[in-house]
């Protein structure tokens, strides 16, 4: 019997093949094809470039230094009026990565409505299998709340789950190969907004349970607690350990895929690394980060 062929080595191969194609043609990224309107014409040509790794960083992770060192002016989607509002903005003196970052947290919000509302309209008594994919992760998490909270609190389960699939759909969404795509994690602003929203959420549920004088009592009573200080700064360090740890883990893994793939002239060994810290390590990072925040509220509720 002849042995059947697998498509998914044919596709591998092919790709191989038109990355070393790409890489030869290129001269090494000496030149590159440039698509796109020159002098209001509609132009494709092969002109040349220099690639240059730092460069290369700081137009992927700062965008806005590297225009401002290289004296140009972006244009966001064609539009010179939209980076003109960001960068008259007295408060904000990143206009292009501000305006990235909203732009990717818009997309992601679009994407978990959009999933809530396909995914509550086609609920069924016999499911397909997104409805027990979906259900799995839900009832995964729940046992995590009943486990951690106790039954009488399982209430806290949709927080859980909305928390770990806005940030699994954040680290995941870079794996998109759209130009502009990136994970809005690697933002520190998002991780430490995420961060300080669970601490807050934490003292809202210590307050509710145990009453507001009493919660506060833990932190400003001297005489009951005379290490009061310390606990403030361990509460404050929360915030921290918990942002840091998602936002180094994600940037790290995006700037170990620049550089090593730039060592190995971006052909194949990029994927596995993409699918290595895209997929695993975003969705550890997802994971670890909705943990902690369950694990917050029951060790401030417990007490």
């Amino acid at each position: 019997m002849a042995k059947k062929k697998n498509p998914i080595l044919k596709i591998c191969l092919i790709f191989f093949v038109i990355e070393i194609a790409l890489v030869y043609l290129s001269g090494n990224f000496s030149r590159k094809l440039e698509i796109g309107f020159s002098d209001k014409k509609f132009v494709i040509r092969h002109i040349d470039s220099e690639f240059n790794l730092q460069d290369k960083i700081s137009e992927e992770f700062q965008i806005d230094e590297y225009y401002a060192h290289h004296g140009e002016k972006p244009t966001l989607w064609g539009s010179s009026k939209l980076y003109d509002f960001f960068d008259r903005m007295p408060f904000d003196s990143t206009p292009v990565g501000t305006f990235q970052l909203l732009r990717m947290l818009l997309i992601v919000d679009i994407l978990i409505m959009i999933i809530v509302i396909l995914i509550r309209r086609f609920l069924t008594f016999k499911p397909g299998k997104p409805q027990i994919l979906f259900e799995i992760i839900y009832g995964s998490l729940e046992e995590f709340v009943v486990e951690t909270l106790g039954k009488d609190k399982v209430y806290y389960t949709p927080y859980i789950v909305t928390l770990f699939l806005f940030l699994w759909i954040c680290n995941m969404i870079g794996l998109i190969p759209i130009p502009g795509f990136m994970e809005p994690t690697r933002n520190l602003n998002v991780p430490l907004g995420l961060g300080f929203l669970s601490v807050v959420i934490v003292h809202v549920s210590a307050i509710k349970f145990k009453g507001a004088w009493h919660h506060i009592q833990n932190y400003i009573n001297p005489v009951k607690n005379p290490l009061f200080l310390l606990d403030i700064v361990g509460e404050i360090s929360k915030v921290v350990s918990i942002s840091f740890r998602l936002f180094g883990n994600i940037l790290g893994g995006a700037i170990i895929i620049l550089v090593v793939s730039s060592l190995v002239s971006f052909v194949v060994f990029p994927v596995g690394l993409s699918l290595f810290f895209g997929i695993f390590v975003g969705t550890i990072q997802a994971f670890v980060f909705t943990m902690l925040a369950l694990t917050y509220i029951g060790v401030e509720i417990g007490e």
